[in-house]
């Protein structure tokens, strides 16, 4: 469970997998107001919608670490500014089937939208598009009710495990503070700061306990030797 929620394999279709293969980038900041203070969920919503598209055992999605790798070797910058054709390049090196292409949108009353575009990338065609909004405190439920979107509206092969839904955060408390601490132990995490990254994760969980992806990542930190 734990390499689903931060280690997911990069697969490729020359491996025979019969899974859909899905490459989800990083989200763009579109807020509206206070765009510093959503800077980091750029990051969270990404990984925690890749984690509830993985809850269908028939969806496999590349690691972001991986994603990262491409996108500097290829010299693009902001993920969710790419076009389309770029993002079907980016998704063929990944060995993606569909690259998704995401947006965070706060208005001035605070409400959140989620956006995505899905493209295909054996087309280089913008293939899909979807969203949800809602109220930012409930922004785990709304990831997890775009993963059902996507997977029911790209068709993907397989049904998403409801029973894993909680873990998501979907029903816990104070899902937006709980994001945005998530999001900056990711941010740390990368830049190297393993004990701030595990204090920013032991904010999160403390947010809201329902995050069980959390826990996992937190507890695999807290074993490294340091």
């Amino acid at each position: 469970r734990s390499q689903r929620w931060w280690a997911l394999a990069a697969p490729t279709r020359a491996q025979g997998t019969a899974k859909a293969v899905v490459a989800v980038l990083e989200f763009d900041n579109a807020a509206m107001v206070k765009r510093d203070e959503f800077a980091a969920m750029t990051i969270g919503v990404q990984v925690m919608l890749a984690n509830a598209l993985a809850t269908n055992g028939q969806v496999q999605v590349v690691e972001r670490q991986k994603i990262q790798e491409i996108l500097a070797e290829q010299n693009l910058g902001t993920a969710g500014r790419l076009d389309p054709a770029t993002a079907a390049k980016v998704g063929k090196i990944l060995g993606a089937q569909y690259v998704l292409l995401g947006a965070i949108v706060v208005d001035p009353s605070m409400d959140m939208r989620l956006a995505i575009r899905a493209v295909n990338t054996e087309t280089s065609v913008l293939e899909y598009t979807e969203g949800v909004a809602g109220k930012g405190d409930k922004i785990f439920k709304l990831v997890d009710q775009l993963a059902s979107k996507i997977n029911d509206g790209l068709k993907l092969p397989g049904r998403r495990e409801s029973s894993r839904s909680k873990e998501l955060g979907g029903d816990g408390s104070n899902q937006l503070e709980a994001m945005k601490a998530m999001s900056a132990a990711r941010r740390l995490e990368e830049q190297g700061d393993v004990k701030g990254a595990i204090t920013m994760y032991q904010k999160s969980l403390a947010l809201n306990a329902d995050l069980g992806v959390v826990r996992t990542r937190l507890a695999m930190l807290e074993s490294k030797p340091r």
